[in-house]
């Protein structure tokens, strides 16, 4: 059988020529179109992308400082991780201390999906809340576990009461 199809001509369990007649064409063709059709239908609520997340009112892109990438080294140093910094796209809001989103005040914001860091324009290069996002990026998480943001990473990154309430 093998031999037959690497020949272009296995024919099946049938004797003779496949069946070319237009009927049997058009029902072979209906067929095939049903069902890509019904599997695209059944995959229309499974993600193919994700999905991109709304930025704050004035956010831009940045260019990573020259220094991110010590930085990123240091974060993947004291969390025993190692990551692709170049998978991240940076975001900021300029001249600003904080920036509202979801209805929360913050310096930095990490979002998985997409691997986005937007930074207060005022924060871009203060080292403690970068690598704080960095962590996140590599943990590929949004929470603080103890462990990492106090324990292993606690000299590099900043962890203000919120993030110390997480476990």
């Amino acid at each position: 059988m093998l031999a037959d199809l690497r020949a272009g001509h296995y024919r099946g369990s049938r004797p003779g020529p496949p069946d070319m007649t237009l009927r049997s064409l058009i029902t072979r063709s209906s067929a095939a179109v049903a069902a890509t059709l019904a599997m695209a239908g059944s995959c229309r609520d499974l993600p193919l992308a994700p999905a991109i997340p709304e930025l704050p009112a004035g956010a831009e892109a940045l260019t990573p400082l020259a220094t991110y990438a010590d930085w990123w080294s240091a974060t993947e140093q004291c969390a025993g991780l190692h990551g692709n910094m170049t998978r991240v796209h940076w975001f900021v809001v300029p001249n600003r201390t904080s920036f509202v989103y979801r209805d929360g005040q913050y310096d930095g914001y990490w979002w998985d999906d997409v691997h986005w860091i937007l930074l207060a324009g005022d924060k871009v290069a203060n080292g403690m809340i970068v690598r704080h996002e960095m962590l996140h990026e590599l943990l590929g998480r949004g929470d603080h576990p103890a462990e990492y943001f106090q324990r292993r990473c606690g000299a590099v990154v900043i962890c203000n009461e919120t993030c110390q309430t997480d476990e």
